[in-house]
């Protein structure tokens, strides 16, 4: 009968801590009076017109990129922007490379930001010309708009707009674009080694990454404004199986086509991989949940010393981006074999792609998998590798971004997040504690959808309010 006390006396102080903290799990909204800024907004949208029109397109395959279009887009740079060409000591990285460094008053603490120039090919059917760079129903329409022509452009357009008004940064600026981030090319990690050799260790470092956008909480009415303050690392394998060959009337027992099968089907089990809750999801949680009008969503997330289980679990049933914020995903991507179907193939290969979460390097998982196959006859080989960089600090120049939101966009919250896609900032940690990732457009579900796919466009206010955001932003520079 005591143990019986006890325990109900436990789970009574337990009810009330759990509901004690979900009362003072509030909302931390801060105010901040919206900056009207003026600027010729015909400038920018006729700018990323024209940008779009220009044909960067990037392809693995070095003999299909037609170079062409790449330094037309940059001569169009030189002859748009005169007065930051004029301020600027302007410096070609191989293999596309380019960075605009304007002085300011002092450079010990200086900032870059980052964006590209190179975008995918059309990847299916548009509506209309991928490159047109006309406005269609309000939009700006083409490749690029999104990922990422609109945040150079906006980039540019801000640092015009503040150098015409004579504006003197307080700390040197260096703007650093890449035409081949597309294809994990090396001109960001060849900036990164001159800004390194020249003893450039960036304050904060501002790169493309999670957008403004809406219904992704639950019971969430605001927008949410999520800076990437780290990002998943890349893995990309290519397992391969090979034989005498043969004809496929007399096969044998186990064919390279089913040892990759039975290889596929030991890692695909989803016990591989733990949902782990990570500092920067862990981050986003405690910001976002803070704000939904659920009392039940509150307390789970308030509680999560308690409820991380009960997360996890709805994780795994809802899977999407739930599930990749909280654990490294697998996705099986090629396969080769024979080219005839009566033929058994002498070499048969399958490729997988893994997107690393904060705790899991490339080595300890090709380790797994290895130990996982369990087959020595099937060869592991590393087609790529970039291992998940650190966490960026949330201190004085994450909230200068955190700031600028607050002062350009109406009702939404900034929160840290987890970057699930790669960008070309991973390279930047090897020189600075802050670097973010966040692309100040507003972007819905259908739009997300655009970027890599079809018909990707802006509204030319959502762009015009890009522009807004660097203006804001170069202020506190």
């Amino acid at each position: 009968m005591i143990t019986f006390y006890i325990s109900m006396s436990l789970l009574f102080i337990l009810i009330c801590v759990i509901i004690i903290r979900t009362i003072n799990f509030k909302e931390n909204f801060q105010s901040h009076p919206k900056h009207k800024v003026k600027l010729d907004e015909t400038h920018a949208i006729e700018s990323l017109k024209a940008m779009i029109k220009f044909k960067t397109i990037s392809h693995v395959d070095p003999s299909k990129i037609d170079n062409a279009p790449f330094e037309m887009f940059i001569e169009y740079l030189m002859q748009r922007y005169k007065t930051v060409v004029k301020h600027a000591e302007i410096i070609r990285i191989e293999p596309m490379g380019l960075i605009f460094k304007i002085k300011g008053d002092a450079h010990e603490h200086p900032t870059v930001l980052m964006s590209h120039f190179d975008v995918v090919p059309e990847n299916g059917l548009w509506e209309h010309d991928p490159f047109l760079g006309e406005i269609i129903e309000g939009y700006i329409y083409g490749r690029g708009t999104l990922d990422t022509k609109g945040t150079l452009c906006a980039v540019m357009e801000s640092v015009e707009h503040h150098l015409k008004k004579l504006y003197t940064f307080k700390e040197d600026l260096y703007l650093c674009f890449s035409g081949d981030e597309e294809v994990y090319g090396k001109s960001a990690h060849n900036m990164v080694a001159y800004l390194d050799k020249h003893h450039i260790k960036p304050a904060l470092v501002l790169d493309e990454g999670g957008a403004v956008v809406k219904d992704i909480f639950p019971n969430v009415k605001e927008s949410i404004a999520v800076i990437g303050i780290s990002e998943k690392g890349v893995l990309s394998l290519k397992l391969t199986a090979s034989s005498s060959g043969g004809h496929a009337a007399m096969p044998p027992k186990d064919t390279p086509i089913t040892q990759l099968s039975k290889a596929v089907v030991k890692l695909n089990q989803p016990k591989h991989f733990k949902l782990t809750l990570t500092e920067g999801v862990y981050a986003m949680f405690d910001t976002v949940a803070r704000y939904s009008k659920s009392f039940i969503i509150r307390m789970i997330f308030a509680n999560l010393w308690v409820f991380s289980p009960l997360v996890k679990q709805m994780a795994s049933r809802s899977g999407g981006e739930l599930l990749s914020l909280m654990k490294t995903t697998q996705a099986f991507t090629m396969m080769e074999g024979s080219e005839a179907i009566n033929v058994l193939p002498t070499k048969a290969s399958v490729g997988i792609n893994y997107r690393l979460l904060t705790n899991q390097t490339g080595e300890k998982t090709i380790q797994s998998i290895k130990k996982i196959i369990n087959n020595d006859h099937i060869q592991v080989n590393t087609l790529y590798l970039s291992d998940p960089p650190s966490l960026s600090k949330r201190d004085l120049n994450y909230q200068k971004i955190v700031d600028t939101i607050y002062e350009t966009f109406e009702e939404t919250i900034p929160t840290p997040y987890l970057m699930m896609a790669t960008t070309d900032s991973r390279h930047y940690h090897k020189i600075s504690e802050n670097v973010y990732r966040f692309s100040p457009m507003r972007l819905s579900k259908e739009g997300l959808k655009t970027i890599h796919g079809v018909n990707e466009k802006i509204h030319k206010d959502d762009f015009i309010e890009c522009v807004k955001f660097y203006i804001n932003l170069l202020k506190k520079l």
